[in-house]
């Protein structure tokens, strides 16, 4: 199982700093966060269904656009981490 660490503000939705679920890719983790966790995870996602680029996701402290989105291969032994966006306006 892949570890997932939830930077603030995530971790009032998920009542945890820390998980671990076992995915595919990145896209196939973030369906199942909004399964675990409901709808209030739904920004994980765009409205075309794929990974948002409004957040940041770091696997093994890569950012997956900068790999392949949603489509980055997750293996048990990763890290995986969601935070926010925190780009200058």
């Amino acid at each position: 199982m892949a570890d997932v660490r939830f930077l603030s503000p995530y971790t009032e939705i998920t009542k945890t700093e820390w998980d671990s679920l076992t995915a595919d890719t990145v896209k196939h983790l973030c369906c199942l966060l909004i399964d675990k966790y409901g709808s209030d995870m739904g920004f994980l996602l765009d409205e075309k269904g794929e990974v948002s680029k409004k957040i940041v996701i770091l696997v093994n402290r890569r950012g997956i656009h900068t790999l392949d989105d949603g489509e980055t291969a997750i293996k048990d032994t990763d890290e995986v981490i969601i935070m926010p966006y925190l780009g200058w306006a």
